[in-house]
Order: C-alpha cells, then sequence, then structure tokens
C-alpha cells in the first residue's frame, strides 16, 4: 500500500512540476512575443516616416527615384478617390426621406441612363479604342494606360490634370 501511495504521490509530483514548466515556458514565450511585438511597432513607425517623407519629397518635386515617384502618384491617387467617396457617402448620409419617391405615380416619359456613359470631349482617340472592359486613356508621358479620372500616372508619375 504504501508503494501505491508513494508512486501517487511521484505521479502528482511529476505533474505539478511538469505544469509548471510549462507555465513558465508560456511567460518566457509571451514576453519574447511581446519585444517582437515592440520591435514590430518600432519598425511600423520608421516605415510610416519613410513613406511620408518620400510623399512630401514628391510633392516638392525633389524625389528622383521613378519607382517611388510612381508609388506616390498612386498613393495621391487613392487619396483622391477616397476624398470622392467620402463625399458620396456624406451626400447618402445626407438624404432625407420621402414618402412621394416611393409612390406609385410613374412617369411616362422616363428612360434609364446608358449603361456604359460616352467619353468626355476631352478624351483621347485612344480612349475610344479602348477595350471593351472599360475604355483607357494613355498617359501622355509614357503612353501607359490609366484608370478614368486619374489624378497622376501610375507607372511614371505624371500629373494629368
Amino acid at each position: 500500500m504504501s508503494d501505491f501511495i508513494e508512486s501517487a504521490k511521484n505521479l502528482v509530483n511529476s505533474a505539478v512540476s511538469r505544469t509548471g514548466w510549462e507555465a513558465q515556458k508560456q511567460m518566457r514565450v509571451r514576453g519574447k512575443q511581446g519585444e517582437i511585438d515592440k520591435l514590430l511597432e518600432q519598425r511600423q513607425k520608421l516605415l510610416d516616416d519613410l513613406a511620408l517623407t518620400a510623399m512630401n519629397l514628391y510633392q516638392q518635386g525633389a524625389l528622383t527615384d521613378s519607382r517611388l515617384s510612381r508609388l506616390c502618384a498612386s498613393v495621391l491617387e487613392l487619396d483622391h478617390d477616397v476624398k470622392t467617396r467620402e463625399g458620396q457617402l456624406q451626400d447618402i448620409k445626407n438624404e432625407a426621406y420621402s414618402p412621394d419617391q416611393y409612390g406609385s405615380v410613374q412617369t411616362p416619359d422616363y428612360t434609364p441612363p446608358p449603361v456604359n456613359p460616352t467619353p468626355s470631349a476631352n478624351a483621347g482617340t485612344s480612349q475610344q479604342a479602348g477595350a471593351s472592359a472599360g475604355a483607357q486613356s494613355l498617359c501622355p508621358n509614357c503612353g501607359q494606360p490609366i484608370r478614368a479620372n486619374a489624378l497622376y500616372c501610375r507607372n511614371c508619375g505624371a500629373k494629368l490634370r
């Protein structure tokens, strides 16, 4: 009987020892992960500073690397798109419900808008020759396709408007 108690005691001691070791291991893992997270935060702050510096140089016309210029032009284009959509969102939020707008009265002369709007008058002929999946005009600087309403060329960074 004393052998059984001794064996049970050893088993419990072993389990407690193993549990303590696992807990210490988890604490070390979490500590090391915390150190890594702090280093990654510092890295992200440096990358943000680098991006801000590159954008400032680009806007001043002092950025000489063409790859960085293309990235900066894309960022500015996306910023413009975001502002446009934020304005559209605000317009939607400001809409007021009018019970009359959903009435059963229908206007007989209503025609839906065209599916593919016609290109603007100042668009080049290359826009009309574009692919059927959305006509695109070409950058006057590098000749690469550009998106409709783009402010900057994503390829060369040239200002389009």
